[in-house]
């Protein structure tokens, strides 16, 4: 067996254990946090909203170096590599992205996000990523996922990153609502 088929047989099984443990928490499938989402091309930009809001550039502080955030990025962006690749491992990496996603509160502990501001951020900015990802006019959202493409050889979303402003007080809004 080669190193690449080795690694993904290593991830299958990794995601596996990971999926088990969701379906312990969300034993109803309408419960998940992409089952509303009108169609794949969504969740893809779920994902691309939060890869470009979670950029150095935009998030801040300690919560940056945590593994588990460092490998949810990771995965996205090797994701959207492959989305643009049109690679045939791009549907297997969505569904390891989804269960990322979906474990982020879960590791992320409700003590540490009471406690942490940016934690608190990277919730605040993962629901609206989400949740704005989902239900952004369809016009929108078409041009948002035709603009995903390469910058200097590395994938780059530049018209999410021009509406970071109008992000960001969406991102401000969600936090406001917290009760700590």
């Amino acid at each position: 067996m080669n190193t690449n088929t080795e690694l993904r047989e290593k991830r299958k099984q990794m995601f596996s254990q990971m999926e088990q443990h969701l379906q312990e928490i969300h034993t109803k499938e309408e419960d998940r946090l992409f089952f509303y989402h009108s169609s794949e091309d969504r969740v893809i930009l779920s994902h691309a909203l939060f890869w470009t809001m979670t950029m150095p550039q935009y998030l801040k502080g300690k919560i940056r170096n945590e593994q588990f955030f460092i490998l949810l990025r990771k995965y996205e962006e090797e994701m959207l590599d492959a989305y643009l690749q049109e690679d045939d491992y791009f549907s297997e990496l969505l569904h390891y992205c989804n269960i990322l996603y979906e474990m982020l509160p879960v590791v992320m502990m409700p003590s540490f996000i009471r406690t942490e501001k940016d934690a608190r951020k990277l919730s605040a900015i993962s629901i609206v990523a989400a949740g704005f990802g989902g239900d952004m006019d369809e016009k929108l959202a078409d041009e948002l996922l035709d603009d995903i493409d390469y910058k200097f050889n590395k994938v780059a979303c530049r018209k999410i990153e021009q509406m970071m402003p109008t992000l960001r007080k969406m991102v401000e809004n969600e936090m406001s609502g917290f009760r700590y």
